[in-house]
């Protein structure tokens, strides 16, 4: 790499300083890359033989040429403000953050205005030129070298570069002019092309991948022909377009009970119309969601069981991706108080596990479980026709292990899942007739009690246990109906265990 000399350096910077650049733009196009020299650039300068520091004490009133203030201290009064601003209004509260900024486009064409005419004015060589321009420090890495610890103190926060922090903070800066100079480098371009060579834009001809590409085909003299140092100067400091603050999500698992026959897991719609009031959705989540002020939410379970379907004893396993929370020092003691107070507001779902936040690899455990995992079923069953030959073959149902069945997609839910047959093992039965205070809550009397029956069921995960009991008009081949060779139907399902380890 070419060495400039301490005359060759002292000639750049006394021509960017006569077009107007800041001191922290200064430094930028020599080269200077250590944290220090941004974060106290006029004793940093002090230092250095071939700055004279009164030059540019009056041109940090005026914005720079080339970064129209992002790098001047007037316009990082702003940023501190609105960011504070920002933070306390959604009330974050996590100790660290990540900043990302968002700058004009029109700044790289700027800087390539600049080495061009300095290029053409200075009469040095093309080598020193080349070589400034690959020790040019990134407009972005000098803001953050001084801005960052800044915001640490304003904010009383730690800032995370290497892992990130969840917590991110974006800062769009935009300049009020910058579509005039960057309209001119497009429409100068258009002019030296000819139809068969014109660009094909995208949607936004302004994007920075435009505006990038079209200066890699735009040569310094062309740059110099077509712009004037005068034509960019700043008329106006740069201004806070826009703070963005989010948190990237958590999560947060246990299991449930479900002991209502008219709860749906999810919020049920049909053509824009609500079919049932709540769901467990809603019971869990919601409560969750507010607590820790959660801008959506994402529910997650190992399976679902229909709405009059419910699930007792271990419970069922789900979690709850909360979006964008606000508040994420979750503690043992909170997650106590929230299961406790879900279990208080409701009796139609019950939290049976403490409530955990969890990881990623969780959460991949929940979805494999899907596929991998065994269900526990409780099915109460009627028999169309009793005879006395029925109860060998129900005795029989007790020694069967490892069932394998067919089952095409179910009438009930056609609607909304694909025509596939699917084989699934029915691992074991127990069936026994039912006990008089078993049938106690069917809404139509029963003449005889010795037509109804008790199905318990080991399966294996995706199983249709309704179909299975019932045949779903031939389509689950074998069913209960084809084992006991006479019709059955099912009154009520109940889910009683799911095999997965748990949160």
């Amino acid at each position: 790499m070419y060495t400039i000399s301490a005359e060759e350096e002292k000639k750049i910077l006394h021509f960017l300083q006569s077009q107007g650049c800041c001191l922290r733009c200064c430094l930028r196009f020599i080269g200077y890359r250590t944290s220090d020299c941004y974060c106290k650039p006029f004793e940093f300068a002090t230092q250095i033989d071939s700055f004279d520091i009164k030059d540019y004490t009056s041109l940090e009133e005026t914005p720079c040429i080339v970064c129209v203030g992002i790098l001047q201290d007037k316009t990082q009064e702003k940023v501190i403000r609105k960011v504070i601003e920002e933070v306390n209004k959604k009330g974050y509260d996590c100790t660290t953050f990540t900043c990302a900024l968002t700058v004009p486009i029109s700044v790289k064409l700027r800087e390539h205005i600049l080495y061009a005419h300095m290029s053409k004015e200075l009469g040095i060589h093309k080598s020193v030129i080349d070589s400034l321009r690959t020790r040019l420090q990134n407009i972005k890495d000098a803001w953050k070298s001084f801005m960052i610890p800044k915001l640490e103190h304003a904010m009383k926060k730690c800032a995370d570069l290497l892992t990130p922090s969840p917590f991110l903070i974006e800062i769009f800066l935009m300049y009020a002019n910058d579509e005039i100079i960057l309209k001119k480098l497009i429409n100068k371009y258009k002019e030296g092309n000819n139809k068969q060579k014109k660009r094909k834009y995208n949607d936004n001809i302004f994007s920075k991948r435009n505006i990038e590409t079209l200066l890699t085909e735009t040569t310094d003299e062309q740059l110099v022909q077509h712009f004037t140092l005068s034509q960019i100067l700043s008329e106006t400091f740069v201004s806070v377009e826009n703070i963005l603050c989010s948190h990237s999500s958590i999560f947060i698992g246990g299991c449930y009970n479900k002991f209502s026959r008219k709860l749906s897991q999810t919020p049920w719609f049909i053509n824009g119309e609500k079919k049932v009031d709540t769901s467990v959705q809603d019971l869990l989540c919601n409560p969750i969601a507010e607590t820790v002020k959660a801008e959506s939410i994402k529910f997650l379970s190992s399976g679902r069981e229909d709405v009059d379907v419910r699930n007792i004893y271990g419970g069922r396993p789900f979690a709850v991706e909360l979006l964008n929370p606000h508040m994420t020092n979750i503690t043992n003691e909170l997650l106590k108080h929230l299961a406790a107070n879900i279990n208080q507001l409701t009796k139609q779902v019950q939290i049976t596990s403490g409530l955990k936040v969890l990881s990623r690899p969780d959460l991949r455990k929940l979805k494999e479980g899907e596929n991998v995992k065994t269900k526990f079923y409780r099915a109460l069953c009627i028999c169309q026709n009793v005879n006395g030959d029925i109860l060998p073959q129900l005795e029989d149902l007790n020694k069967l292990k490892n069932i394998k069945i067919i089952q095409k997609t179910p009438i009930r839910v056609l609607h909304r899942r694909p025509l596939n047959p699917r084989t699934r093992i029915i691992y074991e039965m127990r069936v026994r007739w039912a006990k008089p205070h078993e049938l106690k809550l069917l809404q139509n009397s029963v003449e005889s009690t010795n037509m109804f029956f008790i199905l318990d069921v080991k399966t294996q995960a995706g199983t249709y246990v309704k179909e299975f009991v019932h045949g779903d008009f031939g389509r689950t081949k074998p069913s209960l109906c084809d084992l006991l060779n006479t019709e059955v139907d099912i009154v009520a399902l109940d889910v009683t265990g799911i095999n997965l380890q748990w949160p």
